[in-house]
């Protein structure tokens, strides 16, 4: 990982690092990858995009890019 040392956000009585360059970048590598499999999936195998789709990826983006941030520190 950088040499960026994590800012810590306490929520709920629990600290959380925050290492804000890496969350950007693999944010947004997530956002386009599941951008991209849902426009495969919607084009080639005729799903229909239901009202959970864009916020579900929104939120679960954004979790599992802290997630790797985290396991990759």
């Amino acid at each position: 990982m950088s040499n960026e040392s994590p800012e810590y956000k306490r929520i709920f009585g629990m600290d959380f690092p925050i290492y804000k360059k890496p969350l950007i970048k693999y944010t947004i590598y997530i956002y386009l990858i599941l951008a991209l499999i849902l426009t495969v999936s919607a084009l080639f195998f005729q799903y229909e995009i239901t009202n959970a789709d864009i916020p579900g990826g929104i939120i679960s983006g954004f979790l599992l890019a802290y997630l790797i941030t985290i396991l990759t520190d």
